[in-house]
């Protein structure tokens, strides 16, 4: 099964990717974090459908791209949508390679919050369903426990 840990890595290698060098910070960040940083959050997820041993889910993963600040705590325009294009660039294949597989994108927003850009990544995929080990026996076992009582004269096995 495709674990939250497993696609977060793969978010990180991608952001590694695009942004060399820069720290990324993961869940939560330091009051005093570094600038220019990445910070990666999962949202909760969604189990949307299935059958008996597939399950499909969806969940939305939040990057967002701190940018350097001046001394008014303003960030650079043009160099945070740079950035922003970058990274969505790299998303809008369509894929994101996980392990073995290739988690579908289904959506990519992103928008602007003061010194930082955040984008959205909506992804969805199918995955095993975990299946319960049963206790009970087999019926062919069940049927001669039933036998055995009734030939018993109705006693207990």
């Amino acid at each position: 099964m495709t674990t939250q840990k497993d696609i977060m890595d793969a978010l990180n290698d991608l952001t590694a990717q695009c942004f060399p060098g820069r720290t990324t910070y993961r869940d939560a960040w330091p009051e005093q974090f570094t600038r220019p940083s990445l910070f990666l959050v999962a949202e909760p997820r969604e189990e949307i459908g299935g059958n008996r041993y597939t399950v499909e889910l969806k969940q939305v993963f939040g990057v967002q791209i701190n940018d350097a600040v001046d001394d008014h705590y303003e960030a650079d325009t043009d160099r945070l949508s740079e950035e922003t294009d970058r990274l969505m660039e790299e998303l809008s294949l369509g894929v994101l390679p996980v392990g073995d597989r290739a988690l579908h994108i289904d959506k990519l927003a992103s928008e602007r919050v003061e010194a930082a850009s955040v984008i959205k990544v909506t992804l969805h995929w199918f995955d095993d369903r975990p299946q319960r080990k049963t206790e009970q026996p087999p019926a062919a076992k069940g049927l001669d426990i039933v036998t055995q009582v009734r030939n018993n004269g109705g006693g207990t096995a």
